[in-house]
């Protein structure tokens, strides 16, 4: 086994540790852990067993499988990067709707407050209290 191979089997086992460690204290949800582990797998079987990484350079002629390796981690990260980016657009319309759902029962409790409160009784004073007012106009 070769130095390299040997700090590639290094790193896998401690991206394994840490993928464990940041699922264990709910900093990555188990979609995404998933991901990950099939990443270091790539990676590990990629270390261990180099044939596939010089039969796959040669097929898309690559001359160097360190090249294709390499391309493989660009796609890779582009991938990822394009996944982020449709959560992120998915989560900020859903923050979004969230924000004019919210609004729409904040003005619909304060039509009720009002409907429910005749002006000038004690509950209107109130009411102006809790909104800033003073109540003795």
């Amino acid at each position: 086994m070769s130095r390299i191979q040997i700090v590639a089997l290094i790193v896998s086992i401690l991206l394994i540790l840490l993928i464990f460690q940041l699922i264990r204290r709910k900093k990555l949800k188990e979609q995404y852990s998933l991901l990950w582990f099939l990443t270091v797998a790539v990676i590990l079987l990629l270390s261990l067993w180099d044939a596939p990484l010089f039969k796959l350079s040669r097929a898309v002629g690559i001359a160097i499988p360190s090249n294709m390796l390499f391309l493989l981690a660009l796609l890779f990260l582009f991938g990822m990067a394009l996944h982020f980016s449709l959560l992120v657009s998915r989560l900020t319309d859903q923050t979004k709707m969230l924000a004019q759902k919210l609004a729409l029962l904040d003005r619909d409790l304060r039509k009720e407050r009002q409907a429910d409160n005749p002006v000038g009784g004690p509950a209107s004073a109130q009411s102006r209290a809790e909104q800033g007012g003073n109540g003795a106009e």
